[in-house]
């Protein structure tokens, strides 16, 4: 009797299990493997970092995917003059708050801060920590290496697969323009900021529309000195001509670097 109950017992459990399997074995899927993608999306930066401290190839591969990034040097700017990344903008660490909040209206621009650290912090990380704390969802922090174009009174390399970044002072931005007679100077600012004061003879097309306006500019290789309000939205103007095949572009940078400009 005893010996039955057992067999009996064995026989439910084995039954159970083999009910389990076989419930789990038709409901189970299989799961294809995720695409290997270098930079996928920047929001999968910040969901494995926070804050995001990416390679300088992870860094390089952002701004060539995002013609809108920015690159943020945030050592002084006795710092940047001897030696930076040539499409960087300098924006010392203790004045990133001001500049971001006003330069950078979109909380999910893609900012990317560098400062030369041995430690892989410093500076930089301070700022990609300030920039999260007010609200950018996309500010990064890395050590530039071989991807970048480098440019200083020092030193000057050129990378493969990057580019120089033509940066001229107002004086020499209007000698250009007076030197050529077919030269467009290229307002990336809004309509608003445009309509306070502007260039005479300026063309305006706002950043945010230039990649679908590039058809309203003449050839590729036309003069064009290209600038906005401080800095940025012309670096990523100049980044999106280059990228179209642009040859002969100058970044102003500020519209008040124009000799005698009054805006």
């Amino acid at each position: 009797m005893v010996r039955e109950s057992k067999t009996a017992a064995a026989l439910i459990i084995i039954t159970s299990v083999l009910i389990l399997f076989s419930g789990c074995t038709a409901e189970s899927t299989t799961i294809a493997p995720a695409e290997d993608e270098r930079v996928p999306t920047a929001a999968g930066y910040n969901s494995r970092y926070n804050p995001a401290h990416i390679s300088s190839g992870e860094a390089w591969d952002l701004v060539s995917l995002n013609s809108d990034a920015i690159v943020l040097d945030v050592r002084s700017e006795a710092s940047y003059e001897e030696r930076h990344v040539s499409i960087a903008i300098n924006v010392p660490f203790e004045r990133v708050a001001d500049y971001a909040e006003g330069s950078i209206p979109d909380k999910d621009r893609i900012i990317i801060c560098y400062c030369f650290c041995d430690d892989k912090g410093g500076s930089a990380l301070s700022a990609s920590n300030l920039l999260n704390e007010l609200g950018y969802t996309n500010a990064f922090y890395m050590e530039p290496d071989v991807e970048w174009t480098y440019e200083g009174t020092s030193v000057t390399e050129t990378a493969t697969g990057s580019y120089v970044h033509n940066i001229v002072s107002g004086l020499e931005a209007k000698e250009i323009y007076d030197s050529n007679s077919s030269a467009i100077l290229l307002d990336v600012r809004t309509l608003s900021e445009y309509d306070e004061g502007h260039i005479e003879g300026s063309v305006l097309i706002p950043v945010a529309e230039l990649a679908d306006r590039l058809s309203e500019l003449p050839d590729k290789d036309a003069v064009i000195i290209v600038f906005c309000k401080a800095g940025a939205r012309s670096a990523t103007a100049y980044g999106i001509l280059f990228a179209d095949g642009y040859t002969n572009v100058y970044d102003m940078q500020s519209v008040d670097n124009w000799p005698d400009f009054r805006g």
